[in-house]
């Protein structure tokens, strides 16, 4: 008995010990489990930040469902950047609505010539202008061939002006920077983006400089020597006046290099009276800012032309080159025309009309400059999902860059499958760096909606912020094409 029982035993453990062998071979033969999209994205973004000492957030949607895609830390409030020029654009379409054009009012009023603003920020823009094989005057000098048509002269021209934010910047810009042009003033009146344009010739070893506009009124102080060093500045007065420029340069260079005015509707002004005079018109007086609250234009005056620009333009100029000034104009042009109050119609309106939480962002301008806008990745996906829903989407959908083709990311993800397939608006402020938009199906319509943004990015590593963004839409195209 006792042996038959030590038998039974021995077989058992065989039969046991086959099954144990016989399911790990099993296990050996299957391949593993693949991850999941929101594990490997997950696995990039832990990798990144541990590398890097940045922190990300990241939220991704697909836009025909609404299912969350990928979800990292994608509540947390972050800096967008200039990604916030998304919810600037969702906010002037709301505001406005699609069909918006902004118009400026040339009026002659008695022996004056009045020119009325409405934010426009394309007035002369340089892009738009060598678009449409033109001139940045081209618009100043139909408007003084209609004073001419009136008058073979005038006493004073008048530009109207907001007042109650007289400085023309927000006041969190930094201060060291209003010479920059992503910092240009932004006003009622604009022209040439808010910046003189500065190239240069060297002739009979002069440095010799074209600046643009150009005006009678503008004098053009070169103290600018040829040297062995490539440096120099200019400096601009207070209205704009007076351009000095200092320092040496080593060469001709005939790509402009930009620097910001101070005073927009004093230079839009100057630069009309100076046309006015080229078309034959005398000007016997000045160019005068006059506060708008103090400006009623009577029944009298005489409407002479006007310019009318399609919302969808200036969306372009925010969007395609991250043009800081067209998008605080439609921010302060879609809001009451100050700073506070368009921030304070911009939070309501986004809650109201896009359903964003209010704990999910805070509005400080419109182009993102300011270091106190925050927003979370799934209210920047929420807002790009809702938009789709409107009738006038395509205007948000045109504006933005297309990856490997134009605008700020022609030069990101052009290798084919990726090339076309990304519409991303890109961010950057120091210690940011982000980017939010859409991925594109085969069939070139929004699949889903990403955000990704970047923060505490330390100095010099911007590019692998951008490796870390490109590798995540990779991703997502490489998902929707499977």
């Amino acid at each position: 008995m006792k042996t038959w029982i030590s038998s039974w035993r021995r077989v058992v453990w065989a039969a046991a010990m086959a099954m144990v062998f016989a399911r790990g071979a099993a296990a050996q033969s299957r391949p593993a489990e693949t991850p999941s999209l929101a594990q490997r994205a997950a696995a990039k973004l832990a990798e990144f930040e541990s590398a890097h000492k940045a922190v990300a957030g990241v939220s991704v949607v697909d836009v025909r469902t609404g299912k969350p895609l990928v979800a990292f830390r994608a509540d947390e409030p972050r800096s967008p950047a200039s990604n916030q020029k998304l919810l600037t654009s969702a906010f002037a379409l709301a505001r406005l609505g699609g069909d918006f054009q902004f118009v400026t009012r040339v009026y002659l009023a008695g022996q004056d010539v009045v020119v009325l603003g409405d934010y426009d920020p394309t007035t002369g823009d340089p892009v738009l202008a060598e678009q449409a094989q033109k001139t940045v005057y081209d618009e100043p000098d139909r408007w003084a061939q209609a004073v001419k048509a009136q008058a073979q002269g005038v006493r004073n021209v008048y530009v109207i002006v907001r007042r109650d934010h007289e400085a023309f910047r927000h006041p969190d810009w930094p201060a060291g920077q209003h010479d920059q042009w992503y910092a240009a003033p932004v006003a009622s009146l604009n022209f040439n983006n808010n910046c003189f344009d500065v190239t240069w010739a060297v002739e009979k070893g002069a440095a010799v400089p074209t600046v643009t506009p150009a005006a009678a009124g503008i004098r053009v102080d070169n103290q600018v020597r040829v040297g062995p060093r490539h440096v120099w500045r200019l400096v601009t007065n207070a209205d704009d006046s007076r351009v000095t420029l200092t320092g040496t340069i080593s060469r001709g260079s005939s790509d402009p290099l930009s620097v910001a005015v101070n005073d927009p509707p004093l230079l839009l002004g100057r630069v009309l009276a100076d046309r006015l005079a080229r078309a034959g018109v005398a000007v016997a007086g000045n160019v005068i800012a006059i506060d708008r609250e103090r400006v009623l234009i009577k029944p009298e005056a005489q409407p002479l032309c006007q310019t009318v620009t399609p919302l969808a333009d200036a969306m372009a100029r925010a969007n395609k080159r991250s043009l800081n000034m067209a998008a605080e104009c439609l921010f302060l042009r879609a809001g009451d025309g100050t700073w506070a109050g368009s921030a304070k119609l911009m939070s309501e309106t986004l809650a109201k009309e896009f359903a964003l939480p209010p704990e999910s962002f805070t509005v400080r301008d419109g182009s993102g400059l300011s270091h106190g806008n925050r927003v979370s990745p799934a209210a920047v996906t929420r807002l790009l999902t809702e938009i789709l829903r409107r009738k006038d989407a395509d205007l948000l959908l045109d504006s933005l860059p297309i990856s490997g083709t134009d605008g700020s990311i022609r030069g990101r993800l052009t290798s084919q499958p990726y090339r076309g397939r990304v519409l991303g608006k890109t961010g950057y402020i120091a210690g940011a760096s982000c980017l939010s938009g859409y991925v594109l199906d085969r069939a070139g319509k929004p699949a889903c909606a990403f955000s990704i943004l970047v923060n505490r990015v330390p100095a010099g590593k911007g590019w692998k912020a951008h490796e870390l963004q490109e590798d995540l839409c990779r991703m997502l195209v490489d998902e929707l094409d499977k």
